[in-house]
């Protein structure tokens, strides 16, 4: 049977184990982030660890998509980024609990697969590009107001000036 002092050390030691786990975690945590860049280098994305957007850059390359091309390829990258971020957060477990944890098994259970590139999928007609007179994206024109109804007090028939001479 143990002593009261041996459980207490015992038990200190499992406390400063747990704390040391907990800052390293924290550390780990607070560290991760997942970057990921368009093959074109003309998208970057960055997510924190539990891939909310920090960071969202284009080059001036990404004008000349369409609008359809440039969601997707967002969508696309962004997803590489949490992918990246989430393995970081698998990592600072790992390294902590060990890769054979539970802990770890269950984050790295839900890891986003990563992303193959995918074959073009059939587009829609509302989504293509037009081409000739109806791509351009000028607004259609406007129709001037009717004219309105002149009243007689807003007729001056008069030479006189408004101005009084004194």
């Amino acid at each position: 049977m143990k002593t009261p002092d041996e459980w207490m050390r015992e038990f200190e030691a499992k406390i400063a184990d747990a704390q040391r786990k907990a800052a390293a975690v924290q550390e780990g945590l607070a560290s991760a982030q997942g970057s990921a860049t368009s093959k074109d280098g003309s998208i970057s994305v960055t997510v924190a660890p539990n891939g909310a957007l920090t960071d969202l850059r284009f080059t001036a390359d990404v004008m000349r998509r369409s609008h359809t091309q440039l969601a997707a390829e967002v969508v696309a990258v962004a997803r590489e980024a949490q992918r990246a971020a989430a393995v970081q957060v698998a990592e600072t477990f790992g390294a902590i609990e060990g890769t054979d944890s539970e802990t770890y098994r269950v984050i790295t259970e839900y890891l986003p697969e990563p992303v193959e590139d995918e074959p073009e999928r059939p587009r829609y007609a509302f989504e293509q590009e037009l081409d000739g007179p109806a791509a351009r994206s000028d607004p259609p024109p406007r129709r001037s107001a009717p004219p309105r109804p002149v009243d007689d007090d807003d007729r001056d028939f008069s030479s006189e000036s408004i101005f009084r001479n004194q």
